[in-house]
């Protein structure tokens, strides 16, 4: 069977990189669905993007579909022939509605049964035909986040589509998506090719496409980029390449060309920080360093024009980024005049949210979170003073310039602020970390009073947020609410810090009662609510470390205590899945569960005890009790699981030798309440009913 490239482009007003990012990754993903769903066979599928066009290029593409065989099953065999093999009238009669004759039928055994079988085979249709029905399905099942429409409410799309070239081998697929019809016509560069381009062949269109200054390779693109750069690179110079910005770089651009400018060494007097951001932001300049990492006063930008013109464009940029430094510069200047303690009243101008009231009165609640935390982690006065202080100026870089122009840079310029009016160096840290991490996998706070404050301020956002209804949705969440558990839930397990986070959220809700915020629900549901949200996060965090499900749920089962604990427990869990101990504590465990009440309570009489067993069981399990506590305390997991293991002997003893469901009520209901003991003991550690493990 022969094969063909087919290219499919679909041509669109300039993207945004996110969406072209969504749009790449869609495109290859639905096209393998399609295909393979239309028994389409390829050997490689290949997607590439730029700003104005998605590529869809499916290498050695056959060109009829796969030949469908379809097995359809008859009357037995005993039925459908003699025993000298003759066809009956079942099996000439089954072959006649089939279509098929009789001596093609075929004898399959299944379920212990033998039957006569019709094979039908279909004959795939001719691949161009059906491309002309997918393409339009495939290009609609693109799902962006925020879509625009065009041509009534039916069409969406990351932007208007204004084109759609659609070649198999030599040949045009044709088809329609709204008013545009499919053809063999692209467009190449804005400004730089001579528009429109005509295509004949899957095998010109990427030669015809780099003719017309367009690069649609994006490792190509990053190629030539990486590659001006380097070229333009002095002696003992390196490049800082922010991962965020250079992917959006090779985007939003076509026919890369590297420029390198320069600036006054005048405004290298300013934080790192800031003249990274200037360049960064918006402008999407590389700014350029020595080897030992400090600044020097240039910097390369890439763009999209006529590398003719390479001079006018790198002063026309040297003029945008000094209008850039020299604002940045005036607000530095002009921010220093006032100690930043002395802007924290101005926060009291400012909504944290409407329900929810001011910026002021939030670092005022989460002063007094710091303080109940710090108690809590029993740590030196001095970081508990810190701590506080570190709250209190938290917030006041908001209502600076340089924020207000960069808000990027908030934290970091809390932090310079702080120092340049005398603050102590822990104190301006905190300042900084307490908006770490800035992603869920980014950067922690590095010292003890930056983790406090970072907690207790995402904790009084969290609180906040649920207390008055704002919870995350589906893949809505604009208060950052999951990213912001998420870092608590690092910062905590990365310290090992032991604490309670419902005890938080208690203090929390408590300060927000006492400002008379209008709770969504009673506290007990919102405190529920905030368990069951961070259980979500810590469960997603275990399943990504790579531990399994069912041990995951066994320990988070028993609700949100010491994260740090509760980790340990899996990791105990984890190692010693397949081992007899586990095995051992799983039966023992089981036998209990499967006969415990826990209405009843554990309130166990002794004086009831009739056989000996009984005695042996109650007195082992308060020993084990006792043992588990010192284990806990000194860390000890695999000693908590031993505990439990050696458990296996003496409750297979009980239940040898008592009848725990015995006709007298109060013997039996003592019994069951041993077992509640026996049951509270284990899932101190983790419900093992959620594991799946055989009980020996």
């Amino acid at each position: 069977m022969g094969v063909k490239d087919l290219i499919l482009e679909i041509g669109t007003e300039e993207m945004p990189s996110m969406a072209l990012n969504i749009g790449i990754e869609q495109l290859k993903k639905n096209a393998v669905k399609l295909f393979e769903a239309n028994r389409l066979l390829f050997s490689e599928i290949k997607v590439h993007g730029t700003p104005r066009r998605l590529i869809l290029n499916v290498i050695d593409l056959q060109v009829r579909q796969q030949e469908k065989v379809k097995e359809i099953k008859g009357p037995p065999a005993k039925v459908a022939f003699t025993d000298d093999k003759t066809a009956t009238a079942a099996a000439e009669g089954f072959a006649s509605v089939q279509g098929v004759k009789v001596a093609d039928l075929k004898i399959r055994e299944i379920l212990g049964g033998t039957y006569v079988y019709a094979i039908k085979r279909e004959k795939g249709e001719e691949t161009s035909k059906i491309l002309s029905k997918i393409l339009p399905e495939l290009i609609m099942s693109i799902s962006f986040t925020r879509p625009m429409r065009w041509q009534g409410d039916n069409i969406r799309f990351a932007r208007p589509i204004r084109w759609l070239l659609a070649i198999y081998g030599e040949k045009v697929v044709r088809f329609s998506l709204g008013n545009l019809k499919s053809g063999n016509l692209t467009w190449g560069h804005r400004f730089l090719a001579k528009n429109p381009i005509e295509v004949k062949s899957c095998k010109e269109y990427f030669s015809l496409m780099e003719k017309a200054k367009v690069i649609v390779d994006q490792k190509k693109r990053e190629k030539i980029i990486k590659d001006g750069i380097k070229r333009f690179l002095k002696n003992e110079e390196e490049v800082v390449v922010n991962p965020k910005t250079f992917a959006e770089v090779i985007n939003l651009i076509e026919s890369p060309h590297v420029v390198r400018g320069a600036f006054s060494s005048d405004y290298l007097t300013l934080p790192r920080e800031v003249l990274t951001t200037a360049m960064e932001s918006h402008q999407r300049y590389f700014p350029i360093e020595d080897v030992h990492g400090k600044l020097k006063p240039g910097f390369f930008v890439v763009h999209n024009g006529d590398p003719d013109y390479d001079e006018i464009i790198r002063k026309g940029h040297e003029r945008v980024l000094k209008a850039r430094l020299a604002d940045a510069k005036f607000f530095f200047e002009e921010d220093q005049k006032k100690p930043l303690i002395q802007r924290v009243e101005e926060l009291k101008g400012i909504i944290f949210q409407e329900r929810l009231g001011t910026v002021y009165s939030k670092i005022k609640r989460v002063e007094k979170l710091a303080e109940f935390l710090a108690e809590k982690l029993k740590v030196e006065e001095s970081i508990k003073k810190y701590a506080k202080r570190a709250v209190y100026l938290s917030k006041a870089d908001l209502v600076t310039e340089m924020v207000v122009e960069f808000p990027d840079l908030q934290g970091v310029m809390g932090r310079e602020y702080a120092l340049l009016s005398g603050e102590d160096k822990v104190v301006s840290e905190g300042i900084y970390e307490h908006y770490l991490p800035c992603r869920s996998d980014g950067i922690l706070p590095k010292t003890c009073v930056g983790s406090i404050v970072s907690i207790v301020d995402k904790i009084d956002t969290i609180v906040g947020c649920f207390s008055v209804g704002l919870l995350p949705t589906g893949s809505e969440d604009p208060y950052a609410l999951r990213r912001q558990a998420q870092g608590i839930i690092n910062i905590i397990l990365e310290r090992k810090l032991n604490l309670s986070l419902i005890g938080l959220f208690k203090f929390a809700l408590k300060e927000y009662e006492k400002e008379n915020v209008e709770f969504y629900r009673d506290k007990e549901c919102i405190l529920k609510e905030l368990e069951v949200f961070f259980l979500g996060r810590l469960r997603q965090q275990f399943l990504k470390a790579g531990f399994q499900y069912d041990i995951v749920d066994s320990v988070l089962a028993l609700g949100l205590n010491n994260l740090a604990v509760l980790r340990e427990k899996v990791k105990i869990i984890s190692k010693y899945r397949e081992e007899s101990l586990i095995k051992d504590l799983f039966t023992a465990f089981v036998r209990c569960k499967n006969l415990s009440k826990l209405n009843l309570g554990i309130a166990v009489d002794e004086n009831l005890f009739e056989q000996e067993e009984e005695g042996t069981l109650f007195w082992t399990v308060l020993q084990s009790e006792k043992a588990m506590r010192k284990a806990f305390k000194d860390d000890d997991y695999e000693k908590v699981m031993k505990i439990l293991a050696d458990l296996r002997p003496v409750v297979d003893k009980f239940f040898d030798e008592v009848l725990v469901m015995t006709k007298e009520e109060e013997l039996q209901n003592n019994r069951i309440k041993l077992l509640n003991k026996c049951v509270r003991v284990f899932e101190s550690v983790a419900d093992f009913s959620k594991l799946a493990i055989a009980a020996g």
